[in-house]
Parts: C-alpha cells; sequence; structure tokens
C-alpha cells in the first residue's frame, strides 16, 4: 500500500480488472484499525509493565487474557464483519468502499483512480507494459508498402488510417470484456531528459507532481506520425475475462518509416494469470462463523497475541515517525528532480504482485488462446485486406502469418519473434489441481 499511496510524484500502474481506488480504501481502513488494536495493545503492555512487580505475575496473565480478547475481536470484526459482509463476491459494491480519513490520502485516491481511466502509462521497468502482467510473446516485422499488386499503383494512406482500421476490425469481433484504446507508454526516467516539449507539457505539467493520466489526440497522432521518440503510441486490445481473473492484452504499434514506402508492425502479448488462491478464500467464507470457525480464530488469536503484544510498541513507532520518513524522501525527491535524474514511473502493481503461476481451471488455460489467438488473426487478416484495399503487394505477409501463428518456428528474414507459450504442466490428472504456468 505504502508503494502505493504514499508515492505522490510517481505514476500508479494500471490495474486492469481491479478497482485499484476501491482495493487501496479497504486497505487504508484495515491499517486504521490494526492502528487501533495495536494502541489497545501499547496500553496492556504499559500497564502489565507497571503492575508486574506488584502482582506477583496475576497481571501478566491478566493481561495476556484481555489482550487475548482484542485481538481476538480484531480477527472476527475483520473476516465477518467486513470481508464477509462487504466483500464476498455476492456482497462487493465498490461504492460503499470507505473513505480515507486524510485529506492527503483522499487527493492520492483520486489521482490514481482517474489515472486507470487515462491514456498514459508511465513505466520505470525496462519493459513499457506495467500492470499488465507477463511480455510472453512478442512479433515485428517489416512490409514493403511501396510495392504495388501487378498492373496496378499504391493507393497512399496515412499511419492513422491503418491504425484506425486495424482498431475497427479487431472492435468487430466484439469478444465479451473487450476495450480498444490508444495509449501512450513512456519511461518515467524520460520524462526531465529525453522526450520533446510538447509531450512534456502534456505528460508533466508539474514538475513536482505525478505524470499526467491523459493526453489529447491531437499528441497522439503527432507522436503516432513520427514514430521514432521515446514516447510511443500504441493500440492497446485488452480482454478480461473470469470475472477480472484472466487479462490478455495486445499492444501494437504501426510506424511508417521514412520515405512512407516501408511499414513497420510490432506486437506484445501480455498476461495477466489469475490471483493467489489465498485471495480466493473470502467467497468461501459464511455470512456468520460456525463454531468451528470461531474457535479456530480464537486459536489463531492466542499464537498471535504474543507476538503483536510485543510488537505493538514498535508499531506504534513506525506509524508515528512514518511522515518524517516519508517528508525526508519527499525531499529526496526533490533534489533529484532538481538534478533532473528522478524517476517518476511505476515500478510495482499490485494486480501483478497478486497474481500467481498457476491456472486453477483448464477452460482458463484455453480462453487465454483463445483471446490472444483471435486478436491476432484479426490483426494479421486486416493488415492483409489494408494492404490489398491499397492496391500493395501483401504476398509476403501472407507468408508470413504463419510464422508468427506458429512463433516456435522459423520466422524468416527479417521478421522477429521473442514467444513462450503459456501452458498447463504438472503431474498426473488431479482434479481441481492448479496447473502452473511454464514458458517454452
Amino acid at each position: 500500500m505504502a508503494r502505493i499511496v504514499h508515492e505522490p510524484r510517481r505514476a500508479a500502474a494500471s490495474s486492469p480488472g481491479v478497482d485499484l481506488g476501491c482495493v487501496l480504501r479497504h486497505a487504508l481502513a484495515a491499517h486504521a484499525r490494526q492502528q487501533r488494536r495495536d494502541v489497545i495493545l501499547l496500553l496492556l503492555l504499559l500497564v502489565i509493565v507497571i503492575t508486574l512487580p506488584f502482582t506477583f505475575g496475576a497481571s501478566l496473565l491478566l493481561g495476556l487474557l484481555v489482550a487475548w480478547v482484542v485481538v481476538a475481536v480484531e480477527l472476527l470484526s475483520a473476516h465477518y464483519g467486513v470481508v464477509s459482509r462487504k466483500l464476498k463476491r455476492e456482497n462487493f459494491d465498490p461504492k460503499y468502499a470507505p473513505h480515507p480519513l486524510g485529506a492527503e490520502d483522499t487527493a492520492r485516491l483520486e489521482a490514481i483512480e482517474l489515472r486507470d481511466r487515462g491514456n498514459v502509462m508511465v513505466s520505470s521497468r525496462f519493459e513499457p507494459f506495467v500492470g499488465h502482467g507477463e511480455t510472453y510473446k512478442t512479433w515485428s516485422f517489416a512490409l514493403n508498402t511501396g510495392r504495388p499488386e501487378s498492373g496496378k499503383q499504391v493507393i497512399p494512406f496515412t499511419i492513422h488510417e491503418l491504425n484506425a482500421y486495424i482498431s475497427a476490425r479487431v472492435g468487430a469481433l466484439k469478444l465479451p470484456g473487450m476495450d480498444i484504446s490508444d495509449v501512450l507508454l513512456v519511461n518515467g526516467a524520460d520524462l526531465l531528459i529525453g522526450i520533446d516539449d510538447r509531450t512534456r507539457g502534456e505528460v508533466l505539467r508539474n514538475l513536482a507532481g505525478p505524470p499526467g493520466a491523459q493526453v489529447s489526440e491531437a499528441l497522439l497522432r503527432e507522436l503516432r506520425e513520427d514514430g521514432k521518440g521515446r514516447a510511443r503510441p500504441y493500440l492497446a486490445i485488452r480482454v478480461t475475462g473470469w470475472s477480472g481473473e484472466l487479462v490478455s492484452t495486445l499492444f501494437l504499434r504501426c510506424a511508417l518509416l521514412s520515405g512512407r514506402d516501408t511499414a513497420f508492425i510490432e506486437g506484445s502479448n501480455c498476461l495477466l494469470a489469475p490471483v493467489r488462491e489465498k485471495y480466493r478464500t473470502v467467497d468461501r467464507l459464511l455470512d456468520s462463523p460456525t463454531f468451528r470457525q470461531w474457535c479456530q480464530l480464537v486459536a489463531e488469536a492466542g499464537v498471535r497475541t504474543p507476538i503483536l503484544l510485543v510488537r505493538a510498541p514498535f508499531a506504534i513507532l513506525g506509524d508515528l515517525f512514518a511522515p518524517l520518513a516519508r517528508h525526508r524522501e519527499q525531499r529526496r525527491q526533490e533534489r533529484w528532480i532538481r538534478l533532473r535524474s528522478f524517476d517518476y514511473g511505476a515500478e510495482f502493481s499490485l494486480r501483478e504482485e497478486a497474481s500467481d503461476r498457476l491456472f486453477y481451471r483448464y477452460f482458463q488455460l484455453l480462453d487465454r488462446e483463445l483471446y490472444a489467438k483471435t486478436i491476432e488473426h484479426r490483426v494479421l487478416d486486416a493488415l492483409v485486406q489494408f494492404l490489398e484495399d491499397h492496391n500493395i503487394d501483401s504476398t509476403d505477409l501472407i507468408q508470413r502469418q504463419t510464422s508468427i501463428y506458429n512463433s516456435g518456428l522459423f520466422a524468416g528474414r527479417d521478421i522477429s519473434i521473442k514467444g513462450s507459450s503459456v501452458r498447463a504442466g504438472g503431474a498426473g490428472p488431479q482434479r481441481n489441481t492448479p496447473q502452473p504456468v511454464k514458458q517454452r
């Protein structure tokens, strides 16, 4: 939470399939609840320490018993007062997410929610697709767009017409959960030095604040026309399935090189796998605990009580000094900005952090293939049709389609493919056994 909420100058990574603002609101509320518990435990610890010499151990036993009750009440409240009643699939409603108490946290969450709806992705990683999972396959090729079909003349076109045509053809698939948008990808270290003034003016309006979430269509058109800058527009074709647990995204970029007789096409497939099993337990909670579950939580509280009791002073001190530590960090960042060496990019993604390396259903594996291959086929078919509509010889592209579809095979002279199929593995057939995501 601190790596997102308490980084007001850095971009927040997009979280496809997740309402990031809602998750962070509940996380802040949980932290506040734990702070209240730690304050009570600290007071109990002080009472135990002060009275211990006079009560010959009775205060220790009584204090531990009261602390046990406090921890048990907090656990029961978290499980059945919040998680079961508000976060279960059938009860969840983001409108009722708790609001932060501080104005600073409120403003930051509003900015994060706006960014999730924006068209700018600012990353601090090598790959620019932060928040969209593992990049498991990339492909690229160059096309001769100056060679006409036999007996015809090439009909000139712009890169915007090609981009719009592909977007429309892919959109016609009307896959459930599909979203198509133009996004601007840029590295956070390039915002102060590296990009042109026009782009910087829209992406980074305030040097002391986070990058903007939205840029104009006019800027996207200019950068798409240029095709060589450090900030580059992509067509993001995203399909979200399994209630947000499976997100497949193709980032596609088309560029016309100098002379406009060569087009460069590149695609990168990203996958957000299902979340880990421990995040699924919420849907198995009953509205109220059974006697056995009640006993389990009380027993868990008994195990955790001595640890939390001893830890309480350090937790309270950490919370008290956290604003000072954040202030010092902000001062360091101000110095880096003055030195033009600050990286505004997101380096942490909550959705990626929650992802597993497993498929929990066989059909998830099949749907991942369905999303990626269906879109990939439609993109390449649209390219062929666009070339033919403009009297451009598409023979080479038709031959290369097979190479891209079968990325493990020889790719040809001027086509580059880096691929790894995400597949199910593991030992023999076991019912409801999660299957590991592997690369090949």
